[in-house]
């Protein structure tokens, strides 16, 4: 009998990860379901936080695992700041909101001046910093179709004016570095099951048109360069991660920049020993951080960041972003190992680094500590 013959062009697909397997290893695990110290998370994303039971939710799961307080990068802004803002007032110890960037209308004449004028306004009106998202260097586009970059002059009086009221900027530029390489079985997060959906190509961004990353992070450095008087907390380690030598060059290039570590554990967790080195190094500029939500569960997601960075716990689940079907964590399948920082460092972290960006806070946190 003939072979049955494929249709022009058909490609098997890989097979689906589905599952993580479980290790047959009994290791010692460090009895912890609380922060140490109270931590202040640089980057949580909530949604509708307007009214009294949003803000009395987040109170509660803060006291339950420890966090002294967070910083809410969904403020919006108009109207939407507005209500933020006031629904927040009685928790701004707690939950400080910032305003949101949009490059909604920079293609037009006085967008700069309009925009700087609305964080001004948001500034005066309580919102502690500003959010920069990852559309800016994506996604925002001139009108020729080429990308708008952090070091384009248009955004110059943006980042001046958080110099002005001396609020950070909490900004996220580029995307993990496996989102520009080739989406095949060679690249680890496909293989952690990114992308495993038939013709998913969703956050890649190899050879389709997308800035590189190498461009992102010129204009990232063009930025810093631009604006020493302006303080950035890069989230995610600046998306460098994959590069403790490059990340240390940054830090010593910027005196302005800080870096918080969310959604990096599950790759700092694989090599402990480095990160743990690189972050007692750079004690003084590295925030806590979990890109998480006051929706997220406390063993699966909370309990690992505090395990990561008090302890030596070897081999346990990383704080997935995202999960595949059948529970796979489809940033990494794989397990992390803890880096046990020293109490001075840990407070560091966790707490005296954020204060410098959120003073206001100060009271709050010290008065955690001492009914600790």
């Amino acid at each position: 009998m003939d072979s049955v013959k494929a249709p022009p062009g058909w490609k098997p697909e890989a097979p689906v990860v589905r599952h993580m397997p479980v290790t047959l290893l009994r290791l010692p695990r460090t009895a912890i379901t609380r922060a140490r110290f109270p931590a202040i998370d640089f980057h949580v994303h909530t949604r509708a936080m307007k009214t009294q039971d949003a803000y009395e939710k987040a109170v509660k799961l803060m006291d339950a695992i420890g966090m002294g307080a967070f910083v809410n990068l969904n403020g919006g802004t108009g109207a939407e700041l507005d209500a933020v803002l006031k629904a927040g007032e009685p928790y701004k110890d707690r939950i400080a909101n910032f305003i949101t960037f949009s490059s909604a209308g920079i293609n037009e004449p006085g967008w700069s001046a309009k925009f700087a004028a609305e964080m001004e306004r948001a500034f005066k009106a309580g919102a502690f910093g500003m959010k920069v998202s990852k559309a800016l260097g994506l996604s925002a586009k001139n009108p020729d179709g080429t990308f708008i970059q952090a070091d384009d002059p248009r955004l110059d009086p943006v980042w001046a004016m958080a110099a002005k009221y001396d609020r950070p900027i909490m900004i996220h530029l580029g995307d993990s570095i496996g989102r520009f390489y080739p989406i095949s079985p060679k690249n680890e997060r496909y293989e952690a099951g990114l992308w495993h959906r038939p013709g998913d190509t969703s956050g890649n961004y190899y050879n389709n048109g997308s800035p590189s990353f190498e461009e992102i992070d010129r204009a990232r450095e063009n930025m810093h360069r631009k604006h020493p008087k302006t303080r950035f907390v890069n989230a995610h380690l600046a998306m460098l991660y994959y590069d403790a030598e490059k990340l240390a060059a940054f830090l010593d290039t910027y005196p302005n920049a800080d870096v918080e570590i969310s959604a990096t554990v599950q790759d700092l967790g694989r090599a402990p020993r480095l990160w743990r080195e690189f972050i007692i190094k750079y004690q003084d500029r590295v925030l806590m951080g979990s890109d998480g939500s006051p929706d997220r569960g406390i063993d699966d997601f909370w309990t690992p960041h505090w395990r990561y960075l008090e302890t030596y716990d070897e081999y346990f689940e990383h704080p997935a972003q995202i999960r595949t079907e059948g529970g796979s964590p489809g940033h990494g399948r794989w397990n992390i190992s803890g880096i046990g920082l020293p109490d001075a460092v840990l407070r560091k972290v966790y707490y005296q680094n954020a204060l410098r960006h959120l003073p206001s806070l100060r009271a709050s946190i010290e008065k955690q500590l001492a009914g600790r």
